[in-house]
């Protein structure tokens, strides 16, 4: 193990911790870190980067989506180019309702641009969707998919995920951040004994 490029983080823990490689050497403590092209501490930080690649990747084909080419071909080459950046590792967001009406409304900018349709053209949101579902809708199909794939993987360690909660450490007054749990419990509809 490399050391110095080694970092770690840790969760629930009101003292400080240290840990050493088997030479002696400290590994360095971080508040978050991109794993995988997706940061681990924050969803809001995760999603805002999300939509800044998205818009890099939207922007990079101005030239597609001013053109008169049909608007099926558009839409295939929205959802493999653009949106397939934007909902990168969806499926481990703990999304508020404030990030879901956010990354809707960037997600309906994007349409609006790929479709070449203007503000001033009138067009509402439900002849811009057609029979395309929300974002928000999307991500919630996908991250149900994930969590029953992950339930019915008994022998890997990523069926733990689904149940998981902390057992050690004290959780900050006021109203505690949502938990990947929760997010499921809201996207189902059940209790977590039921989940």
């Amino acid at each position: 193990m490399n050391a110095s490029k080694t970092k770690f983080m840790s969760f629930n823990h009101n003292q400080q911790i240290s840990i050493q490689t088997n030479n002696g050497t400290k590994l360095e403590e971080v508040s978050d870190f991109k794993y995988l092209g997706a940061w681990m501490a924050s969803t809001e930080k995760d999603v805002k980067t999300r939509k800044a690649a998205a818009w890099r990747a939207c922007n990079s084909l101005n030239k597609i989506w001013r053109s008169t080419l049909p608007k099926k071909f558009k839409s295939r080459l929205f959802a493999a180019t653009v949106e397939s950046v934007l909902t990168y590792g969806c499926e481990a967001w703990t999304m508020s309702p404030r990030l879901c009406k956010e990354l809707d409304g960037c997600y309906t900018r994007m349409l609006r641009t790929v479709y070449n349709i203007n503000w001033k053209q009138h067009i509402t949101n439900k002849e811009l969707y057609g029979d395309l579902p929300k974002l928000s809708q999307k991500i919630r199909e996908r991250r149900t998919r994930f969590a029953g794939h992950a339930y019915r993987s008994k022998n890997e360690p990523v069926a733990k995920l689904i149940h998981w909660t902390p057992k050690h450490g004290n959780r900050k007054p006021g109203r505690p951040p949502l938990t990947y749990v929760d997010v499921l419990k809201q996207d189902t509809g059940l209790d977590v004994m039921d989940l």
